[in-house]
């Protein structure tokens, strides 16, 4: 491989590394933008005194686009029914973009700026936050939407409680461990510097000893015993299991040399000191996961229940039945193939067909499962289908792709197999030449013991928690085990286009016409745009920054006319509209539009002509360049033109590009391309069982729903991590290979002690401490340098396979 460096900027807010088109703003998105204005506005500059150098996750359009707090406002009404106003209240949430001391500063600050506000304790680590509030004298809503503003979102807490518990759980083994291997060690150190056997206490040392070495392999080896014997019955190979015969037999030939008072099979100190670092390394790999799975809320725009109409009951999604007739909010998805029964809206198809053009739905007309409901006016919907028939349903069902490396598993197989050979075998051959059952015995386990995977136990997870650091760098979040060794297996890359090769909005191409809008137009357009989730409207927001915030004016009341656009009267008596071009804003009347974009009018008389262009992410052609070999592949389901137009400016082949794919197609696609080496990046549910085809997955992180299925997910604007994910995958790799090295080396040189019977547990003893010490230093020096990876500019980078 061959590389070439160059220094890169970082974002001013969040310290994400820049593209070059980036670099003359100093922000890596217009999100992180309006944060350090509003930050510097409101005079909380400290934050980054006290932030420093920690990368935050960039922001995006997340400040301006339009949460559903409703749930908030039920459950603060629910805590405050039964007590009086001025007492006491308090509630679990969790807070998604924290991550360092400086972001608990600067929650707290906006927290106790509330009326009534109490106490504010968060987690950076898990992003539990717990409030504490005065009842009637709290507007938790109003923090909700001034936290947003400033790129942190409430939510419910966490669901993932088993991931949370092993976690928790693995946290007390370890340090319950810790102790045992503590007395352990210190009551077995007196024998090693020369203690004599008939010493009063030598009996006590022993026995506590003893005892110390029991309670580990109960609280704690108990643990990877459990795990080696599920993954026997399903017939695949663990680390687990190897980790779990060592330990169970140095304790078992331990226990037998202490009832027969023979030194050298007594192993105690080395099985509490071993399974307190196998416990170390095991708390260390889950907890860097568990870490990545927790940065985004668990949140999904297909709700959890719907209403039902005329009677107003809830339904769970589960219960839903063709016939049932139902509301649906603004901003949540059609679950089933439905009828729209009443009303009229917008709907989003970009998830069903790639297409970002939002459709106009009139009552009777069939809306589709999986269309996003844009429009705030309210409706009723007939569904078509039950939830369990619904392809949406379908689409959201786990894959079965595994997380196991098959290269682990074949060394596993051959590492237990010798092993298992040389120590049975090497007492077999002592036995037969003439040596007593101790001897023997001894020899066995000094095999065993002597050849436990401590280095790998530790080194491996410590390998990939700082490969996994590098890219948090860079806003890429690892989910799933065994990541860096299954992405070296990666030999084509299919892309979605819309919302992953091109941004999730479309870009307003003329932005001096909006620069030179006066005070009022602007602040009419703001409040315009503030509670819209038309695409559009979330653009101009986008564009108009923190002076558009300023401007807005709450107390204004947006009037919304599916099909056409809003409209509302200024405090002047003004009407103002934004909407389709050609529509006055005066009436409800639907009309044609002579061209794509928007148009502001004030009274009907237009005042500016907005045009927006669907735009590649910053700098993509010249990252999927940088991909060297890699096969390059474009699935979408938006129309032929575009996706051709797309695909010419990034110089992906032609038979390369398929367009108008439905769910079904692109799956088929990665089946019959390349299934076994495929990494398919994507953003909506129409990529979901591609995803399930495909060996990896990537996911376009915020849109709530591909992220809790796919290997990883990204929060950077650019794609520019993809080169740089390859190039870390190639040096975990080589650091892999070469504990790996020293671990053969290692273990040959001590088994043929062990064989020629020259070990002993004070030598057993030196010996796993120093190979573990060698290992981490071998991890270390292949993997420190994290900043290195993230400051990779791909357009000097050339992967050479």
């Amino acid at each position: 491989m061959t590389t070439t460096h160059s220094t890169v900027k970082e974002c001013i807010h969040c310290n994400t590394p820049l593209e070059k088109s980036q670099e003359e703003s100093g922000f890596c998105c217009t999100g992180c933008e309006f944060v350090y204005g509003l930050i510097h506005e409101e005079g909380l500059e400290s934050f980054y005194d006290l932030k420093q150098e920690e990368r935050l996750s960039p922001l995006n359009d997340q400040p301006f686009q339009e949460y559903d707090f409703s749930w908030l406002g039920d459950e603060i009404e629910q805590r405050e029914q039964d007590v009086s106003a001025g007492d006491r209240c308090e509630i679990e949430l969790s807070l998604q973009g924290i991550s360092c001391v400086g972001c608990v500063w600067l929650v707290e600050k906006l927290f106790l700026r509330q009326a009534g506000s109490l106490s504010c304790d968060i987690s950076p680590a898990t992003g539990a936050m717990h409030v504490a509030w005065k009842a009637a004298e709290f507007d938790m809503l109003s923090f909700a939407h001034e936290l947003q503003k400033f790129g942190y979102i409430i939510g419910r807490p966490r669901d993932g409680k088993r991931q949370h518990d092993e976690l928790r759980k693995l946290g007390n083994k370890l340090g319950i461990c810790g102790a045992f291997a503590l007395n352990a060690m210190g009551f077995s150190l007196p024998r090693y510097l020369g203690m004599p056997a008939d010493f009063m206490f030598a009996g006590i040392f022993e026995l506590i000893a003893m005892l110390s070495a029991t309670l580990a392999m109960l609280v704690g080896g108990s643990w990877f015993i459990q795990r080696a014997v599920q993954s026997l019955r399903a017939g695949v190979l663990h680390m687990d299991t190897p980790i779990a015969l060592g330990v169970s037999l140095a304790f078992l030939g331990s226990l037998a040399g202490w009832l027969w008072k023979h030194e050298g099979l007594l192993y105690f100190d080395f099985v509490a000191i071993f399974i307190f670092l196998m416990l170390g390394g095991r708390w260390l790999q889950t907890a860097a996961v568990e870490r990545n799975r927790n940065r985004l809320l668990e949140q999904t725009p297909v709700p959890r229940s719907l209403t039902r109409v005329p009677e107003g009951d809830a339904i769970d999604l589960a219960d839903l039945q063709s016939a049932d007739r139902y509301a649906l909010p603004a901003g949540q998805t059609t679950p089933v193939a439905s009828i729209l029964a009443e009303g009229e809206a917008d709907f989003s198809l970009e998830w069903i067909n790639g297409e970002p053009e939002p459709c106009h739905h009139q009552t009777g007309t069939h809306v589709p499962a999986g269309a996003i409901k844009l429009s705030q006016a309210s409706i009723v919907l007939r569904a078509e289908e039950n939830w369990t028939d619904s392809l949406l349903a379908q689409l959201l069902r786990e894959g079965d792709s595994s997380a196991q490396s098959p290269v682990l598993a074949k060394i596993l197989k051959v590492y237990l197999s010798v092993v298992l050979v040389l120590g049975f075998g090497g007492g077999l051959a002592w036995l037969l030449t003439g040596a007593d059952l101790p001897t023997a015995l001894q020899v066995t386990i000094s095999v065993f013991v002597i050849s436990c995977p401590c280095a790998l136990g530790v080194a491996l997870p410590l390998a990939d928690d700082m490969a996994s650091s590098a890219m948090r760098t860079l806003g890429v979040f690892i989910r799933k085990p065994a990541f860096w060794s299954r992405i070296r297996r990666i030999r084509s890359i299919f892309f979605d286009k819309t919302g992953t090769l091109t941004q999730d909005l479309p870009a307003l191409s003329n932005v001096s016409d909006l620069k030179e809008l006066n005070e009022t137009s602007s602040g009419m357009l703001a409040s315009l745009c503030a509670k819209s989730r038309h695409p559009l409207s979330r653009s101009l927001l986008r564009s108009l920054g923190l002076r558009g915030q300023k401007l807005i004016d709450p107390k204004l009341e947006t009037h919304e006319v599916p099909g056409l656009g809003t409209w509302l009267i200024g405090p002047d008596g003004n009407r103002w509209s934004l909407g389709k071009c050609s529509w006055s804003g005066m009436d409800e009347s639907q009309v044609s539009a002579p061209h794509a974009g928007s148009e502001l009018r004030c009274n009907g008389s237009p005042i500016a002509t907005f045009t927006f262009e669907e735009s590649l992410r910053p700098e993509t052609a010249e990252t999927l360049a940088a991909l060297g070999t890699k096969q390059i592949y474009i699935l979408s389901g938006d129309q032929n033109q575009r996706v051709q137009t797309i695909s010419k400016v990034l110089g992906v082949p032609e038979p390369h590009v398929h367009a108008g794919l439905s769910p079904d197609d692109k799956a088929r696609v990665v089946r019959e391309t390349d299934p076994d080496h495929s990494l398919f990046l994507g953003d909506g549910a129409n990529d979901s069982l591609a995803f399930d085809a495909a060996a990896m997955s990537g996911a376009v992180a915020g849109r709530g729903l591909l992220e809790a299925k796919s290997d990883f997910y990204f929060l950077s604007s650019g794609l520019k991590f993809l080169p740089n994910m390859f190039q870390l995958a190639d040096r975990h790799a080589l650091a892999v290979r070469a504990v790996f090295t020293f671990s053969l080396i290692y273990n040959l040189c001590a088994v043929a002690l062990c064989l020629a019977g020259h070990m002993n547990p004070l030598l057993a003893a030196i010996l796993m401490p120093l190979s573990s010490i060698v290992s981490l230093t071998l991890v270390a020096g292949f993997l420190a340098k994290n900043k290195r990876f993230a400051n990779l500019d791909p357009t000097n980078v050339a992967i050479v396979s």
